[in-house]
């Protein structure tokens, strides 16, 4: 029998201060392709269960996500 891998945790915390969100990832939680994998599906899960359509998230990435790689170069 397989055995199911060990949890891993990422925290989020905001900063109005400075205008960020702070990102905290479990020590084994190093790989930056499952980083992103486990990022990217809480967030379409997120947009789901918030009722959003396909375009919607489609509209909101193609929206903001310059302005996002604009306010962190």
């Amino acid at each position: 029998m397989n055995e199911l891998p060990k949890d891993k945790t990422i925290e989020l915390s905001t900063d109005y201060q400075n205008q960020r969100i702070n990102i905290n990832f479990s020590d084994d939680l190093t790989d930056d392709r499952e980083r992103g994998y486990i990022l990217s599906a809480a967030f379409f899960s997120y947009c789901a269960a918030q009722g959003l359509s396909k375009d919607e998230v489609s509209d909101m990435v193609s929206s903001y996500y310059d302005e996002f790689l604009d306010s962190n170069a």
